[in-house]
C-alpha cells in the first residue's frame, strides 16, 4: 500500500536542517522500518541537504518520502534565491580563483542541481565538458518554466555513461569518487528534475 507523507519546509537554517531529521525518523516509522534502515533513510537526507546547502548556500524548499511496501523514495523540491554573479562564482571558481572541476560525487551532482536551477543551459554545457558530462538524460536548454517537471540526470545513466567510457581518465575518476560515495551506494537510483526555477530531487530505495 503506498503512503505519501506530508511535506516539511526547509531552509539553509541550522534549525530547520535539524529537524529534517525529524521527519525522516517519523516516516520510518510510519513505513516500518527497523532500526538499520531507519539510519540508512536519515544518512541518505543528511548527505542530500548538505549538498545542497554547499551547493546553494540560501535555498528554501521542502522535502517528503513516499512508500509503496519497502520501495521508498526521498523527494526534495528546491528554488534558490542566487542571483548570477554569486550563481558563476560557486560554480566555476575554487578559492584559488581558477576554473576547476568539482570533486566528489555529490558536489558533482550538486553542479546538475545549480544549473538546472538557474537556466544555465549554455553555461552548464560548456562546463560540462568537464565535469557532468555523464549520466545527463536532457539539458536544461530544452526545457520551459511551463513545462512539466522533466528529468534531466539519473544515477542509473551516469553509471552506465561511465562504464562505456571506462578508458576516458575523467571517467575513471568520477567511478572512483561513486564508489566512495554514501548516496551512491545507498542508493538505487537518484533522478533530477526541473522545472523553471524549481528542482526535484528523487533517491529511490528499495529496503
Amino acid at each position: 500500500m503506498m503512503f505519501v507523507s506530508d511535506k516539511f519546509m526547509v531552509n539553509s537554517d541550522a534549525g530547520r536542517m535539524a529537524a529534517a531529521r525529524y521527519a525522516t525518523e517519523n516516516f520510518a516509522w510510519q513505513a516500518k522500518l527497523d532500526k538499520r534502515d531507519t539510519l540508512r533513510l536519515d544518512l541518505l537526507v543528511e548527505e542530500t541537504l548538505g549538498m545542497v546547502k554547499a551547493m546553494l548556500d540560501d535555498f528554501y524548499g521542502q522535502i517528503w518520502f513516499v512508500a509503496d511496501g519497502k520501495a521508498c523514495e526521498i523527494h526534495f523540491e528546491a528554488t534558490s534565491d542566487m542571483n548570477a554573479d554569486k550563481k558563476q562564482e560557486l560554480l566555476s571558481v575554487s578559492s584559488t580563483g581558477k576554473n576547476t572541476a568539482a570533486k566528489g560525487f555529490m558536489a558533482k551532482l550538486g553542479e546538475v542541481i545549480s544549473g538546472a536551477l538557474h537556466g544555465m543551459g549554455n553555461t552548464m554545457d560548456t562546463y560540462g565538458q568537464e565535469t557532468i558530462k555523464y549520466g545527463i538524460v536532457h539539458t536544461p536548454s530544452v526545457l520551459s518554466a511551463n513545462s512539466d517537471m522533466m528529468t534531466i540526470w539519473t544515477l542509473q545513466s551516469y553509471r552506465s555513461d561511465l562504464s562505456e567510457a571506462h578508458s576516458d581518465d575523467g571517467a575513471e575518476e568520477a567511478l572512483d569518487e561513486l564508489e566512495k560515495s554514501i548516496v551512491a551506494k545507498l542508493a538505487d537510483d537518484v533522478l533530477v528534475g526541473v522545472k523553471g526555477d524549481r528542482i526535484d530531487l528523487v533517491i529511490k530505495k528499495k529496503f
